[in-house]
């Protein structure tokens, strides 16, 4: 008898086990179903869409890097880095307007073509003006170039000009022809149910400084921590990246941003002057105003970022009517305001924090050699850059983290910088940053 027991004892125990584990089977069945049928409700469905689905989205700005800016000689003292056609709106003709560098004390005395199809040319009218850096910075025996904004103007209309030439008159004879970019504005999508006659413009870009950037510092050493500058901006909004001096990105890091939907533009930037601490505010001026003008009427904002530096806005950029944002902030100050300076924290980088946001301790006294400007791109070129306006923006509207050594602290210490940011806020950038985590 009590051996029957024991079998029956055997076969419910055998019974039980096959039971549990069907459950488990089918309870990790229906878990799996629920994630996908409860995708878009998850609040980290932002982060899912992000992952790597095999291939990025066509977006119709494919173009931002053409025609490729590289620095070409265009007389014996000068050369010419990119070329823009800036049509007039109210009269007849136009111009183009190229930024170029000469060798400081340099004649400056050309003559200016316009390119047109079939082979034709127009002679244009050459004027020339330094660049308005060039007033900031203190002369000395390292600053060998000047920065120049020269122009070829022409007062009627023969359609739009595929290049521009320049001869230098004191050197050559030769004409050297520079690939205009157009600047005639595109249409903005308003009517979302209609068919788009124009690209929509992108609510913001970053221009990327690899150009006055240590490579050899130990942030640009940490691959993570460079990846981690496209996903955290990605997250709030952009991804779209103009990379000056592209080829000092690590393959790693570039690799792995292509499984992403985050879109690198390559800016080569072989400058034929040497460069030294002096020189770097008209190099980054350079830069800047290059950025501003291939944007242009592509992109809402623009911001001319290193490396280390995150730029937090108190909402994502893909917000723009949200109570409070940073678009319906700026949008109380008038069309001409273009330049809006975000305050910068000089944050302490400490390389065993995976996160950057977790790096909370900066230093009040460390000033940056540059300001960070938020740029708004709602103007014709000419009143663009002639824009001297800046309107300093809160700690509430966004702001910036440059991450640093902290060998040599201020006499003030070291600071928290969470204790001056509003509760809300510190919560939308704990959300970037636990998405973020989930990508790293």
């Amino acid at each position: 008898m009590r051996k029957y027991q024991q079998l029956v004892l055997l076969l419910i125990s055998c019974l039980s086990v096959g039971i549990l584990l069907m459950y488990k089977t089918e309870n990790n069945r229906l878990k799996y179903v629920l994630k996908y049928v409860n995708f878009f409700g998850r609040n980290d469905a932002a982060v899912l869409r992000r992952l790597e689905n095999g291939t990025k989205e066509e977006i119709p700005q494919a173009a931002l890097w053409r025609p490729l800016p590289v620095w070409q000689m265009i007389g014996d003292n000068f050369h010419a880095y990119s070329a823009y056609w800036m049509r007039n709106e109210l009269v007849a003709g136009g111009e183009a307007h190229v930024l170029v560098v000469g060798k400081k004390g340099a004649v400056v005395d050309f003559r200016c073509s316009l390119d047109l199809l079939a082979g034709r040319s127009v002679q244009g009218k050459f004027r020339f003006q330094r660049d308005s850096i060039e007033s900031l910075v203190v002369d000395d025996k390292s600053s060998n170039f000047t920065n120049y904004h020269f122009f070829c103007q022409v007062s009627r209309d023969f359609g739009q000009p595929g290049g521009v030439s320049f001869t230098d008159i004191t050197s050559t004879k030769s004409p050297v022809k520079l690939r205009l970019r157009n600047l005639k504005p595109v249409g903005v999508k308003t009517d979302f149910t209609a068919v788009p006659t124009a690209p929509v413009r992108l609510p913001a870009t970053i221009c990327v400084d690899l150009v006055g950037f240590n490579m050899t510092s130990r942030f640009a050493r940490n691959e993570n921590a460079l990846l981690q500058f496209f996903l955290f901006h990605q997250a709030v909004g952009i991804e779209q990246f103009l990379v000056y001096n592209y080829d000092a990105l690590p393959d790693e890091v570039i690799r792995l941003l292509d499984r992403t939907n985050i879109h690198l533009y390559a800016m080569p930037f072989n400058f034929p002057f040497r460069q030294a601490n002096a020189t770097a505010a008209r190099v980054r001026q350079l830069l800047h105003t290059d950025c501003l003008l291939r944007n242009l009427n592509h992109a809402s904002f623009t911001l001319l970022l290193r490396p280390n530096e995150l730029f937090f806005p108190n909402a994502r950029l893909t917000s723009a009517q949200a109570k409070g944002s940073l678009q319906q902030q700026l949008r109380h100050f008038s069309a001409e305001t273009t330049r809006f300076e975000l305050a910068t924290m000089a944050v302490c980088y400490d390389e065993r924090k995976k996160l950057l946001p977790d790096n909370v301790q900066y230093d009040p006294e460390r000033r940056a050699p540059y300001k960070t400007l938020l740029n708004r791109l709602e103007l014709p070129p000419a009143q663009l850059l002639a824009s001297t306006t800046e309107v300093e923006l809160s700690l509430s509207t966004g702001f910036v983290h440059r991450y640093v050594d902290c060998e040599n602290v201020g006499s003030d210490g070291l600071h928290d910088w969470r204790n001056g940011v509003r509760q809300d806020f510190m919560e939308h950038i704990n959300v970037l940053r636990n998405e973020v985590d989930l990508l790293i």
